[in-house]
């Protein structure tokens, strides 16, 4: 995204007491131009070999640079550098939707009524917690060190990660005898079980088969997958799903490579069958949601900031850039018009999308029902381009008595590989100059044009997801098992089968984000101690709340597992 300017680092004390390094940008040109994917993916960087990469200077290759929080001054001439960088669904696992929103909703509106009673959590201005409660916390910071407790307990998906990884190193080349891993388990393995064993070497496979697909040697690496194939199940241990994902991938991209299956278009279906999969109310997906933290949180995070920065309009307007079912706009709705003391006179939402009106229509139907339920003035607009550089200002329902929100969940990221309209849409909205842009992304570096790079960085973000699985939800769950097809699976497939134009998925962290939105003249404004507090008290109501890591990259709150980043919410305002 950026041209080769210096990177400086520092150490940056945040609000809550500790400190983290983070590396800020020096500005170079301001007249120079963006440039996103300007980098050809040549036939060298196609045979580059992540695993035989500077290994002197790089350190451990398996903790990668995402977990730390860093950015290598090296990485740096452009979007696709600075970033490391679905299948359609079986049908066995397709789901009835639910028609009935209003059972869903009750759903939804029940477990919001848990955590009210549980946790004192309440999307309103006035919390139910004092403001002593919160000025003086900090937030958890996961400890790295746990991970030596022993091997009395079960490891992590990504110990497995590392330790298939360095039997992979020490297997393929000298160049790497004295190469260390510094994995607490490297000495003595005496204690793993059978399986343990059996998942620590098909990973070893796995990561072999994939130098071999960036090498090219297409053959060796299908070879190499058999064994991947014969021992990973959906079912299985959180390693051998994972496996499962990832070799169904490796074998589909190479089947692409060699001509055995070519289909034009391919990764751009998958990411539409998705689309309109996630617009569905889905039961499968709302289970995951209530028992897995990372969205919940977030969300809850997004809509508390939202209302903060809306507390004292009573014409509120929330243009929302992927409504998709609608629930987030329901609790919404309920915590604004349970206002007292700045009662609201009118909320208008407009959702843009460039597909699958009906579907948002449909949502716009719910919500109303919703709002005449709740005594509430409500309106709802649909905004449809057939391409985003379509959009303009004037498209907005725009009143100089409302005030102007934007909402934007887990939605820019998909438009990466696009990035003439991803601009665009930003200047739109820097026309709109709302009080505020909430941004929830997820918290990775899955963009890389090198595909060893991008595939080992979306194997360590997703090893974490699936552990995270594992610990809260039951192995055997039917709904653990269509949520990690359905989200999982599919990005994954996206990630390691496609490249350019066909490769929708391409995540990047909130500092790349950062910089981006600098360009518009937008800055992050600070989180305020009440909802960050309510997001620690939201993570303390689930049972896996140790292993939850809550920490903030500059202003932004990152929730991640086990010291791996997952997704993160930011707050906007322009200059």
């Amino acid at each position: 995204m950026f041209p080769s300017e210096q990177i400086s680092s520092r150490c940056i004390p945040n609000e809550f007491g500790y400190s983290k390094d983070y590396y800020f940008r020096k500005e170079g040109n301001a007249e120079r131009k963006t440039q996103w994917n300007g980098i050809e993916e040549c036939e060298e960087w196609r045979s580059y070999n992540l695993f035989r990469q500077n290994t002197t200077t790089q350190g451990n290759l398996f903790l990668s640079t995402k977990q730390q929080g860093l950015i290598s001054s090296a990485e740096i001439t452009n979007f696709d550098e600075l970033c490391y960088d679905i299948k359609p669904l079986s049908s066995q696992l397709s789901l009835e939707e639910l028609t009935n929103f209003a059972t869903i909703h009750s759903e939804f509106q029940e477990l919001i009524t848990l955590q009210e009673s549980s946790s004192g959590i309440k999307l309103n201005n006035e919390t139910k917690f004092g403001q002593a409660d919160y000025e003086h916390f900090d937030l958890p910071i996961y400890d790295t060190t746990c991970a030596n407790a022993g091997l009395s307990e079960r490891l992590s998906t990504k110990d497995f990660l590392r330790l298939g990884g360095e039997k992979f190193i020490q297997s393929s080349s000298s160049v790497f005898n004295n190469f260390d891993l510094s994995h607490p388990y490297t000495t003595s393995l005496s204690g793993l079980s059978v399986e343990d064993h059996r998942d620590i070497e098909i990973i070893q496979n796995l990561l072999a088969s994939a130098e071999k697909v960036g090498e090219q040697q297409f053959s060796r690496a299908s070879h190499l997958l058999s064994h991947c194939h014969q021992c990973s199940s959906i079912k299985g241990t959180p390693v051998q799903r994972i496996v499962y994902y990832f070799s169904q991938a490796l074998q589909q991209k190479i089947d692409q490579e060699t001509g055995r299956r070519k289909i034009n278009g391919a990764g751009k279906m998958q990411s539409l069958v998705l689309q309109d999969t996630l617009m569905n109310p889905n039961p499968s997906l709302l289970a995951s949601y209530q028992k897995v933290p990372f969205s919940q949180v977030i969300l809850f995070t997004a809509l508390q900031v939202m209302i903060e920065n809306v507390s004292e309009a009573t014409r509120i307007h929330i243009i929302d850039l992927e409504v998709r079912n609608g629930l987030h706009l329901s609790m919404l709705m309920e915590a604004l018009a349970a206002r007292s003391d700045c009662p609201l006179e009118h909320l208008q939402v407009t959702a843009v999308g460039t597909i699958s009106e009906h579907k948002i229509k449909e949502t716009g139907k719910r919500l109303i029902s919703v709002a005449q339920s709740l005594n509430l003035s409500f309106s709802f607009n649909v905004v449809m381009v057939a391409d985003m550089l379509d959009h303009n200002e004037s498209h907005f329902k725009l009143d100089t008595k409302e005030t102007c929100a934007v909402y934007a969940p887990c939605i820019l990221s998909s438009m990466i590989d696009r990035p003439s309209r991803l601009e665009h849409l930003m200047t739109v909205i820097q026309k709109i100059n709302p009080r505020v842009m909430i941004v929830t992304e997820v918290e990775a570096d899955h963009n890389s044009p090198v595909f060893v790079n991008r595939f080992i960085e979306a194997l360590f973000y997703y090893s974490a997801v699936f552990d995270s699985m594992e610990e809260c939800m039951d192995h055997s769950d039917e709904d653990r098992i269509i949520s990690e097809s359905i989200n999982l699976g599919s990005a994954i497939t996206n990630i390691v089968v496609f490249e350019g134009e066909e490769r929708k998925i391409r995540h990047v962290n909130s500092n790349v984000w950062k910089a981006f939105f600098s360009q518009f003249g937008m800055v992050e404004t600070e989180l305020s101690r009440a909802s960050l507090y309510q997001a620690k008290l939201l993570v303390d109501n689930f049972a896996c709340a140790s292993s939850c890591t809550l920490e903030m990259i500059g202003k932004s709150l990152s929730i991640g597992w086990k010291g791996t980043p997952i997704l993160s919410v930011s707050a906007l305002k322009f200059h």
